[in-house]
């Protein structure tokens, strides 16, 4: 008879929490973060003045995911990098709404033509901390329920950019089309109740390099939304940088040199963000798969963050702290790392989970430019050949296995707690 009991109230137990278990909401909100005047601009060190224009406006959205027993964001930002302040200020407004530091994401899209975050450009720094707070507010005043589904295609405006010589050494950043480059085009769609896309995020790995000068622009990342955009109307696209620190648009001249042909660098900007759009929505015309929970059980919604200490290059005990970042979204897994990590990283980390995604039907989607900062990060194979990647980076070949190392464990570590 106390056998009986107890099994009774094991089972009311546990269909009281598959009864509770709340549907996901989601909510999406977009600002324009463009300069109103002339600001320092980032990217390219040799820029001696302030912007002169804007040649197309610049945007930071925010997706916020609740399941009812917690909450987690992702801010896409069209900039170069944000400082250790601004991620400060997004944490901290995204704390107060109910999403933990560590659940809250901030990736950059690398743009090269958009403000400096320093103190030339006080200004500018204090409207984009009130608006990116007033962001993440606005996303979760928009949660409603929502499904996700998801998708991987494939891209070719990336080029490897390290072009090895005779003596296999890489002399300067040029096309290099023998070396592989990450093609990936991830694609999660956000999901009204009628099925109507709300929201479309989408990664790819290659710097935001197609245009110079002095003006405002989010190069290729902001003409690929608005095709996709005009693709799926009224929904909100939403651009993730990957580990393309030695990928560039590919812009190649006869010479083996980077330029443009027929076109200029505007046009080409149009040329490959329309690509870049293209094939997202190509991805998306077999259904995706959803976006899925096990069964019975609350929408997985957890994230997890360290700081790795990373080796120097000169002297392996004076260490470079960087955070790690992985996001669990049902059964898609997204990793944040920091810096300009290069695509070899992140092309292995997806190759070392291979078999475990298969196994636990998973997916695994990988960003870099993530959190705060700058910096490169090759990999290990790269500090033989020299190059432009390896003599500015701060960290010495030990990085890439520390960085796979964790990043896998982390992933496999947010899995096993169901």
């Amino acid at each position: 008879m106390k056998a009986s009991l107890a099994t009774a109230i094991v089972w009311f137990l546990a269909a009281s929490i598959v009864l509770s278990a709340e549907p996901l909401k989601i909510g999406v909100a977009t600002v324009d973060i463009t300069p109103t005047g002339p600001v320092w601009m980032a990217g390219y060190s040799a820029r001696k003045t302030p912007s002169t224009g804007v040649f197309k406006n610049l945007s930071a959205s925010c997706v916020v995911f609740d399941n009812g027993a917690t909450r987690a964001g992702i801010m896409a930002i069209d900039v170069c990098y944000i400082g250790t302040q601004q991620l400060a200020g997004i944490r901290e407004a995204a704390e107060k709404l109910g999403i933990p530091p560590h659940q809250m994401m901030v990736n950059s899209s690398h743009t090269h033509c958009g403000p400096s975050f320093n103190s030339k450009n006080a200004d500018y720094l204090n409207s984009f901390a009130a608006k990116t707070s007033n962001l993440v507010e606005a996303a979760v005043a928009d949660l409603k329920e929502a499904t996700l589904d998801y998708t991987v295609g494939q891209s070719l405006v990336g080029l490897n950019r390290r072009q090895a010589g005779k003596d296999g050494k890489v002399a300067g950043i040029a096309p290099e089309p023998r070396k592989r480059i990450d093609p990936d085009v991830p694609v999660m769609r956000v999901l009204g109740g009628t099925n109507e896309v709300r929201a479309v995020l989408f990664g790819y790995t290659c710097h935001p390099v197609t245009m110079g000068g002095q003006e405002i622009s989010p190069d290729y990342p902001g003409a690929a939304r608005e095709w996709i955009a005009a693709a799926f109307t009224n929904s909100q696209p939403m651009f993730l940088q990957g580990f393309g620190g030695d990928v560039r648009p590919r812009i190649a001249l006869a010479n083996g040199k980077f330029g443009y042909v027929l076109v200029d660098g505007k046009q080409m900007l149009a040329e490959l963000g329309h690509e870049l759009g293209r094939d997202v929505v190509s991805a998306v015309c077999v259904p995706p798969q959803p976006v899925t929970a096990p069964a019975g059980r609350p929408f997985p919604l957890e994230g997890a963050s360290e700081k790795l200490a990373l080796p120097g290059k000169k002297d392996p005990k004076q260490t470079r702290e960087i955070e790690l970042a992985v996001l669990r979204i049902g059964d898609v897994y997204m990793v944040f790392g920091q810096g300009e990590m290069c695509s070899e990283i992140g092309l292995r980390i997806k190759g070392e989970l291979a078999d475990w995604s298969k196994r636990t039907r998973s997916r695994v989607w990988t960003c870099a430019y993530s959190h705060w900062g700058g910096g490169y990060i090759p990999h290990a194979a790269a500090y033989p050949e020299g190059g432009y990647e390896v003599s500015s980076s701060s960290v010495g070949p030990g990085a890439e296995a520390i960085i796979v190392r964790r990043a896998v464990a982390m992933v496999k570590a947010l899995q096993s707690r169901k």
